[in-house]
């Protein structure tokens, strides 16, 4: 409901605008639904999940800083507050991504070895659909010549994001946490569902 008006509010230029305003809180305020919902918050919990949101703010900004891990771009001012040139609500979008793929595999009842390939195919397949909105509003913007460029994107863009995801979610397994969470899965639904649209409506 909030991601489907939302989106049509997005695609609508009389109401764009206000509705860009509230987009790192709509990601602040997702990520806290999925926390609440969590059965095992745990202290392995929330060291996993810190080191997630850690992990994921590095990588953007040594992204950012030397253009050669995701290709060269930088971050607008509508995702909010910056920290060395990167949104800190970036980290809460890796958290979240992660999490989901993590939980993907075991509901898949899929191998431990095979789950982040899994976690990892899910993480890039939803960028695929990020990448364009995210350009169209000014999320971030990328620098590339045409010829370098899948989609919207740089080809290293989608190769990174899931060489970091297998990555992060090997780990995931190593702690051998696993989520507990009723609305997780639906939630990641709901957020590539919204993104969809928004390419189909933009």
């Amino acid at each position: 409901m909030v991601y489907g008006f939302g989106a049509l509010g997005l695609a609508w230029p009389a109401t764009r605008s206000f509705f860009l305003v509230f987009t790192p809180f709509t990601l602040l305020f997702g990520a806290l639904h999925l926390l609440w919902f969590e059965e095992n918050r745990g202290m392995k919990f929330w060291s996993t999940l810190a080191a997630v949101w850690f992990a994921g703010f590095l990588v953007e900004w040594a992204g950012v800083a030397t253009g050669s891990i995701f290709g060269a771009y930088s971050y607008g001012s509508v995702l909010g507050w910056k920290l060395m040139g990167v949104p800190l609500v970036i980290g809460i979008n890796w958290t979240v991504l992660i999490y989901a793929a993590a939980h993907l595999g075991h509901q898949l009842g899929v191998s431990s070895w095979l789950r982040p390939f899994v976690g990892a195919t899910m993480v890039t397949f939803t960028d695929i659909f990020i990448e364009p909105v995210a350009v169209y509003f000014e999320f971030w913007t990328w620098v590339q010549p045409p010829f370098d460029a899948l989609f919207v994107a740089p080809w290293q863009n989608y190769l990174a994001w899931w060489l970091f995801s297998f990555a992060v979610l090997w780990g995931f397994e190593g702690v051998g946490f696993q989520a507990r969470n009723v609305v997780l899965m639906r939630y990641w639904l709901f957020q590539l569902g919204f993104f969809v649209l928004l390419n189909i409506l933009l």
